[in-house]
């Protein structure tokens, strides 16, 4: 917001230019973190053979999990996490809702900034 700000320096930041700025905010950080994951998770698997490490941390978190709720439809989950297809199902979902709370949480900070910008210049 202050950048923008900056630049548009004669113009009151709406409500809606900082959710969006926020939004944009938020999506270029999730990038980032997707790439560079995807970028540790490839070297530590091809280059330092640690993939089996990494899945088997992963299948111990789930059975972490599974062992606190008892609920049978949470251990067919758990079950089915447990296959490649259901890991890398669970990793997908998992950075989907990384997705949407950066978008949240940053569009949310982009209005909060506009509106407080707005009330110092008065």
């Amino acid at each position: 917001m202050v950048l923008y700000r900056r630049r548009a320096r004669p113009l009151l930041v709406s409500s809606t230019t900082g959710g969006k700025l926020g939004a944009l905010a938020g999506f270029l950080a999730f990038l980032f973190l997707t790439v560079f994951i995807s970028a540790y998770l490839t070297i530590a698997t091809v280059v330092l053979h640690h993939g089996e490490e990494i899945r088997a941390t992963l299948r111990a978190a789930l059975q972490q999990a599974a062992t606190t709720n008892q609920d049978p439809r949470a251990q067919l989950l758990v079950q089915w996490g447990q296959t490649p297809e259901g890991l890398a199902m669970l990793v997908a979902f998992s950075m989907f809702v990384f997705l949407v709370a950066f978008l949240l949480f940053s569009t949310a900070g982009g209005i909060f900034a506009a509106v407080l910008s707005r009330r110092k210049l008065r």
